[in-house]
């Protein structure tokens, strides 16, 4: 618990180095005591094929084959051949046996024989190693040995190193899942800081890991309490304002309606309904912005033809699906959505177009208008809230600047998208994705 990340990582690397370190010792000490190493020979063969070799070299000719026999016995043979074999490399010899062997050979007087010592394996009963000593004579040809004995530790019949080199690889990889257990609260940090900023009601993270994580988590969580806390009170304030202001409008609106006939009383129901719909969008805006999201489903395309036949506007054009499409977002939010996105195709372009792409998923709402649309450069910043363009869409026209900003944060909230392109009649496109959801029961 006290340990850092960077810490917990050296110290993971430095157990399993000493480990292997350990179990190689240990292997060196017991299962190879009193044996030779790999590449080595046992302390006496040097000494009996040097002897053997003199021996070879001092007897008559005719007692030579009486003498190899006597060898040739306890898992070795002994044979005199004219030259080396043609599939032997003299050069790719076992150096330490071939060293041993001269040195044995050098001490007693036969200085520059040609040595040459073959591998061929284990032993047909596994007890030991098969060995090809070939040895220089001192009248020309070889001494060729076939010897049986243990030049390499094995452990159940298989060489020591294979069982060095598989607890190796197993310590790697404990030594890896060490490290990826290290890294899991870094993995998972990542994601719920994801989900932050998918949500805006706090993402409580567990705290796990090494303290640095631990306190970085702590600080996370601290975080996101003070920008909820802080966009709560905003919200809330700017919901109270415009409560208080609806009553006020409504007040206004009365007395106004009192008025005689005259241009200037329909200039100031025009100014009041203008404050009173840009009320009503900021309280909507307000409440949607800690409003829960609960899991529901509707149909995108009745709930597009209802709208349609509460406007009766003969300017907006449906090209439905012949069957339902449900979506994972409910009637009421799907409304609001619907409305404003049509709303804005009615007041900035002559006609509205609606479509619904049902065939994959996610579901498609596609509204486009003929009207100015929006230049590429302020597609996003129109999603801002109260965020106006002046050019073409002026208060004269309408809008308060929140449409687009509530649709947005509805869409997404359910866990969808919203994107601004150009429309085929060249005015704005907004393409809506919905998740597909199936209906209950």
């Amino acid at each position: 618990m006290r340990l850092g990340l960077l810490a917990r990582i050296i110290l993971i690397v430095a157990v399993a180095f000493f480990a292997i370190q350990l179990v190689a010792l240990a292997f060196y000490f017991g299962a190879g005591e009193g044996r030779p190493a790999l590449g080595e020979a046992p302390p006496s063969l040097p000494r009996q094929i040097a002897s053997m070799v003199l021996l070879v070299d001092k007897v008559p000719a005719d007692l030579r084959p009486a003498l190899l026999e006597a060898f040739s016995e306890n898992g070795r043979t002994a044979t005199i051949i004219p030259a080396l074999p043609d599939d032997l490399d003299p050069t790719k010899g076992i150096g330490r046996i071939e060293r041993s062997i001269r040195t044995a050979l050098a001490l007693r007087g036969a200085q520059g024989r040609q040595v040459v010592v073959r591998l061929d394996g284990p032993s047909e009963d596994g007890r030991g190693d098969m060995l090809s000593v070939y040895v220089g004579l001192a009248e020309g040809g070889y001494l060729w040995l076939d010897i049986q004995d243990r030049v390499t530790v094995r452990l159940l019949g298989v060489p020591i190193g294979f069982f060095a080199g598989l607890f190796g690889v197993l310590v790697a990889l404990a030594a890896l899942v060490a490290v990826a257990r290290e890294m899991r609260p870094i993995t998972r940090l990542a994601r719920e800081v994801d989900r932050v900023g998918e949500n805006i009601a706090p993402v409580t993270i567990a705290e796990r890991g090494a303290p640095e994580l631990r306190t970085l988590i702590r600080a996370v969580n601290a975080m996101q309490e003070r920008i909820a806390a802080l966009v709560r009170n905003r919200t809330l304030t700017l919901g109270a304002i415009s409560h208080d202001l609806r009553t006020y409008l409504t007040r206004l609106r009365l007395r106004v309606e009192m008025l005689p006939e005259s241009r200037h009383r329909a200039g100031a129901i025009a100014d009041v309904e203008a404050m009173q719909s840009l009320v009503e969008d900021t309280l909507d805006f307000a409440q949607e912005s800690f409003a829960p999201t609960e899991r529901a489903c509707a149909d995108v395309a009745a709930a597009l033809r209802r709208y349609g036949a509460e406007q009766n506007d003969a300017r907006l054009v449906l090209e439905m699906p012949d069957g339902p499409a449900w979506v994972a977002m409910g009637d009421k939010a799907l409304g609001r959505v619907i409305a404003n996105l049509v709303g804005n195709a009615l007041r900035y372009g002559e006609r509205a177009f609606a479509r619904i792409d049902a065939s994959a998923s996610p579901v498609v709402l596609v509204i486009e208008d003929e009207g100015p649309g929006i230049p590429a450069e302020e597609r996003e910043r129109v999603f801002e809230p109260f965020h106006r363009l002046e050019s073409s869409r002026n208060r004269d026209s309408g809008g308060t600047g929140l449409g687009l900003t509530i649709v947005r944060r509805l869409v997404e909230r359910h866990g969808g998208s919203v994107e601004l392109d150009t429309s085929r009649c060249g005015g704005l496109a907004v393409r809506v994705r919905l998740p597909r959801a199936e209906p209950a029961g």
